[in-house]
């Protein structure tokens, strides 16, 4: 992996990352992302579907509430336990499970599998291969994958070497660079809350669309479509992301 274990594990601390991330994570942005998904992978009621990444589960447990069968799977602990939390108490039935997701072991068991939110940057291109490998494994015969990522053609131009983000006296401090030889951005992030310092760096890997062309090889998938944005904009070197949506043929 491009982000080793102990720090994805200083990223997402559960607290700092939602203190900092749920003003913009809400429902009704979950709702809109979730009609752009529906809409691009012509889910069919009763449709099965793996979330990987999941995080707290805010797109897993919503699937739920549509009458999707849904599964979700994330390495973080305490992710995992307020996902389970928050469909006990909404009485829900989606299945969660604590898993590094480069070890699922599904055969086409699911209609639709989603992977949001560059968490494809977590994996270097080794690891990626092996992962694209078995989603398509995991999926049925003309299965759809949807495949959010940041492009790394608009990432290398507008990179900036420090952002911060404000909520109210505490901070979320991004300090930025790009390792041209192995394609990776190293974040030195900064949390201060409550007067206290949290360091939490990372690495990720960059992703073009012709790097995730190559490692779809010999993998049964195949790009149906791409866009630049969560709109359905037109993808091109000036998108902030890449967005594929993948059918497994073989």
């Amino acid at each position: 992996m491009s982000t080793s274990i102990k720090e994805l594990d200083k990223l997402f601390e559960s607290e700092l990352y939602r203190y900092f991330h749920d003003d913009f994570l809400d429902i009704e942005r979950t709702k809109q992302e979730w009609i752009f998904i529906q809409k691009c992978c012509a889910l069919k009621p009763n449709d099965k579907i793996l979330d990987l990444a999941c995080g707290h589960g805010r797109h897993a447990n919503f699937l739920t509430t549509l009458g999707y069968p849904t599964t979700g799977i994330d390495l973080n602990h305490p992710f995992i336990e307020q996902a389970k939390i928050d469909a006990q108490e909404k009485g829900l039935n989606t299945q969660f499970i604590e898993q590094d997701i480069l070890e699922i072991d599904y055969q086409a068991a699911f209609d639709t599998i989603l992977f949001l939110f560059n968490s494809l940057g977590f994996f270097d291109r080794k690891d990626a291969k092996l992962l694209l490998t078995k989603i398509s494994r995991a999926l049925k015969i003309g299965g759809k994958a949807f495949i959010d990522t940041k492009n790394r053609d608009h990432l290398i131009k507008e990179l900036q070497s420090c952002n911060i983000t404000e909520k109210g006296e505490d901070l979320m401090i991004d300090r930025l660079s790009f390792d041209p030889i192995h394609g990776t951005t190293t974040n030195n992030r900064i949390y201060i809350k409550d007067g206290k310092r949290f360091d939490a760096p990372f690495t990720m890997t960059a992703y073009s669309y012709t790097d995730f062309l190559q490692l779809l090889n010999d993998t049964g998938l195949k790009i149906i479509q791409t866009w630049g944005s969560w709109r359905g904009d037109i993808f091109n070197q000036d998108s902030k992301r890449i967005i594929f949506l993948l059918e497994k043929i073989t």
